[in-house]
């Protein structure tokens, strides 16, 4: 059974701030590169002769993760899920012969078992992990792979910080404890290759310049919305806290990211194989 999903943005909400966000996600998007990066490293040490005939990327963006697919499995079937149009053109546009779908990858509409891979960076968080994992578990075929990269609990803390005495609202996505997504794993039977935890810093050198690049790679949208925007006392306020925070290096601004890689529900010796080869790995700082 299903927990009480996460309270998130409303989802059309979220597909408009990434569709804004299409034409200048990729000149801002260093972060997510290198999230995407460590996937595929991680990938590579776990099974070097996996070979996918068709893979699923679930929230595809504008087609970085993709273009190291193709590169990785040039004959396989390759399908880009995200339900930003504009994601979804920018990434027809880097990778032509993948077959674009815009869809929700809470409700994927493909038939049960469809695909050997499933790969996911960064779109997670945006959604319901757990029913993620259910419709990944649904589409994949028998010990498929999954390869998700998603975020934690302590992300943007120092967001958290300088906004904490502003007002009531939020001014940060709240995501569920990646523990319970862990726990649901295991739970379903998925054999665990990769878990990771750790964090990805940002340095820059005013707070504009920081939420200008949140902005541009469509990360704007949270739970509650304030009705009307700060004023200037305000701005000068969340600023001198932000102030605090200051490195050597600039403004900081950490992404507490999560890599998991499992193989689908199997059965008999082949688990027993499986489970033995378990990579397991949780790293903060």
């Amino acid at each position: 059974m299903l927990s009480t999903p996460p309270i998130l943005p409303a989802k059309q909400r979220i597909r408009q701030a990434f569709d804004q966000a299409a034409t200048t996600y990729d000149a801002a998007a260093d972060v997510q590169r290198e999230v995407c990066d460590r996937l595929a490293g991680y990938f590579e040490q776990i099974d070097t002769d996996f070979q996918p005939a068709a893979i699923l990327e679930a929230g595809c963006g504008t087609g970085y993760g993709a273009r190291w697919l193709q590169r990785c499995w040039p004959y396989a079937e390759l399908t880009l899920v995200d339900f930003a149009p504009g994601m979804l053109m920018a990434s027809k546009i880097h990778c032509p012969q993948a077959r674009p779908v815009c869809a929700d990858i809470e409700a994927l509409p493909f038939a049960n078992q469809r695909f050997d891979l499933y790969w996911s960076s960064l779109a997670w968080q945006w959604n319901d992990p757990e029913r993620c994992l259910v419709e990944a578990g649904r589409v994949l075929r028998p010990g498929g792979m999954l390869a998700v990269a998603t975020l934690g609990t302590d992300n943007f803390p120092e967001l958290r910080h300088a906004f904490a005495e502003i007002d009531a609202y939020s001014h940060v996505l709240s995501i569920p404890t990646p523990e319970r997504l862990l726990a649901s794993c295991q739970a379903g039977g998925w054999a665990m290759n990769v878990w990771q935890r750790q964090t990805v810093r940002r340095y820059y050198p005013d707070l504009r310049l920081l939420l200008r690049r949140v902005k541009a790679v469509g990360a704007r949208e949270v739970e509650q919305r304030r009705p009307a925007p700060f004023g200037r006392a305000a701005w000068q306020a969340v600023t001198a806290r932000y102030e605090q925070l200051r490195e050597p290096w600039g403004l900081p601004l950490t992404y507490d990211v999560v890599w998991l890689i499992a193989q689908g529900p199997i059965v008999g010796e082949q688990h027993d194989r499986c489970a033995a080869s378990l990579f397991l790995e949780t790293e903060r700082g």
